[in-house]
């Protein structure tokens, strides 16, 4: 009998250091899915153009498509966002340039009209993806621009072009996180 208790505390034993490795497994897992994005930063000469040739409201126009392209495009791939992950990205709008008159220069030139008025629009982003110590672990660098005015976004926002850029730069981050996710 007392042999038996022994194989049965044996063997809840081992069930239990199972589970613990299980629960690690599934832990480190975890961890390595997640990843903090860093407010959207404007470089100070996007700032200057906004303030003097778009409108400094759409800053806010800009950062928020950055930021929940590239949330949706690290979630298509895995990722959970939050703080304190082990890795965390940090971006930037270096410059962009609209396709159609934004709302603060159609009320500064009336002559504009906001479909038929076209720009060569795009934007330039970069993005830091940052270790947990802070090293710099990979630089993400994108822009697109629209080559001819033939070639601009057929989309009636004033942002169209940037918007393609902003979609091809939150592939490369989110492929940039799925390698050092991975490692």
């Amino acid at each position: 009998m007392k042999r038996m208790n022994n194989r049965h505390h044996l063997a809840w034993l081992l069930a239990l250091a199972a589970a613990m490795v299980v629960a690690t497994t599934v832990q480190a897992a975890a961890q390595a899915a997640t990843v903090t994005l860093a407010p959207v930063a404007i470089s100070k000469p996007l700032q200057a153009d906004l303030a003097k040739k778009y409108g400094v409201d759409e800053g806010a126009v800009l950062t928020e498509s950055v930021r929940n392209r590239v949330d949706r495009e690290l979630k298509a791939a895995g990722a959970t966002i939050a703080d304190g992950a082990p890795v965390r990205i940090e971006m930037s709008i270096e410059t962009a340039t609209p396709t159609h008159p934004t709302r603060w220069q159609l009320q500064q030139n009336p002559s504009l009209d906001y479909l038929r008025s076209v720009s060569r629009g795009g934007a330039r982003l970069t993005a830091v993806l940052r270790g947990a110590n802070g090293q710099e672990l990979e630089r993400v660098e994108f822009d697109r621009y629209a080559p001819t005015l033939h070639e601009a976004s057929m989309s009636g926002g004033a942002w169209g072009d940037a918007d393609r850029a902003i979609e091809g730069f939150a592939t490369q981050v989110a492929k940039a996180w799925r390698r050092h996710a991975a490692g």
